[in-house]
């Protein structure tokens, strides 16, 4: 199989010493998913062994808002016709894959997994486990979730999420006076961001609402300039980065308590509430409040937390895989 689709590289013009991966994407809309996959595929771009490919779906949004917007005219129009080596695939990908080809794949799938909802019956991701797969989790929550079904076919590897940011935007940390001393992220929770943000406001107190999506680079921005951002996220989640970016850029974290948040440490890197609209102002309360000292304390330990979620970490963790995918295959 292997040699066939050497053969069948070469016919379309490849390389046969670099080896095809190809990834799949349904971009309706920006979401921090997506920023991962693209993460990846810029791991294996990186790869002197590996060239990265991607198919987009045909209801796939073009826009500012697309990672891969500079690559459109590279994508890959069909995937049948495409000699890829090895597949790339993450949240529901598997869909545009022939039934056929997801129970019995002719190349190496590797499979990213980046929510607990996986792991749990009724959701279609559920159903996909059963297929033959190398698996990465981004979390060990989301690894305990798969485990716990047994359905999982293939070997899984937990690689924690590295951070994408760059260093202009690291660069905002500090650069400026904060415009903001409480920022409410409630791009997910718009209502419930409205009730937090009227009840943190009084005189004096700069409370900013963030509710609607912004641009990547805008959104960073907000965050790094304000003293305090409160995190809302879905009742459940992956492994929930914005918090992780918000210590990156020097705020102090509030996140309401959620699966997908486990480098979270209440009291020592941030504050980590109970979800619900009383603790949330508690805690955004408490935080405001903090002493300098006190205050840096939290962020040296938040430093500490961003250090293990590390890009170029988690890129060697994959290209380490990477290299042995037919092994484990």
């Amino acid at each position: 199989m292997r040699q066939a689709y050497n053969e069948k590289n070469a016919a379309c013009g490849g390389d046969d010493m670099t080896r095809r991966v190809l990834f799949f994407r349904n971009f309706l809309w920006f979401t921090g998913g997506h920023l991962k996959v693209w993460d990846y595929f810029n791991h294996v771009r990186s790869s002197g062994d590996h060239s990265a490919h991607i198919h987009f779906s045909r209801e796939s949004l073009w826009d500012a808002s697309n990672p891969w917007l500079a690559l459109r005219g590279e994508a890959v129009r069909s995937w049948r016709e495409f000699a890829a080596e090895a597949r790339f695939l993450a949240g529901l990908d598997w869909q545009m894959i022939d039934a056929a080809e997801r129970e019995r794949s002719p190349v190496p799938v590797i499979n990213l997994i980046q929510h607990v909802r996986h792991g749990r019956a009724g959701d279609p991701r559920y159903a996909f486990l059963r297929h033959r797969a190398i698996r990465i989790c981004v979390g060990e929550e989301i690894r305990a979730s798969i485990d716990a079904t047994g359905q999982v076919n293939g070997p899984a590897f937990t690689i924690l999420n590295g951070l994408n940011l760059e260093p202009r935007q690291l660069a905002l940390r500090g650069s400026a006076e904060p415009e903001s001393d409480i920022l409410v992220a409630a791009i997910k929770q718009p209502e419930l961001g409205a009730q937090l943000a009227r009840r943190l406001q009084r005189e004096g107190r700069r409370v900013e609402l963030l509710a609607a999506p912004l641009l990547r680079a805008d959104y960073l921005e907000r965050v790094a300039r304000a003293r305090v951002t409160v995190f809302l996220p879905n009742p459940a989640e992956g492994l929930y980065l914005p918090p992780l970016e918000g210590m990156a850029l020097g705020t102090l974290v509030v996140c309401a308590r959620v699966p997908g948040t486990e480098y979270c440490r209440a009291g020592d890197n941030c504050f980590y509430p109970e979800y619900s609209l009383d603790a949330l102002q508690a805690a955004a309360e408490a935080a405001a409040a903090l002493g300098p000292g006190q205050r840096a304390r939290l962020l040296a330990q938040a430093d500490e937390a961003v250090a293990r979620h590390d890009l170029a970490k988690e890129r060697k963790a994959f290209l380490d895989i990477l290299r042995h995918v037919d092994e484990l295959w």
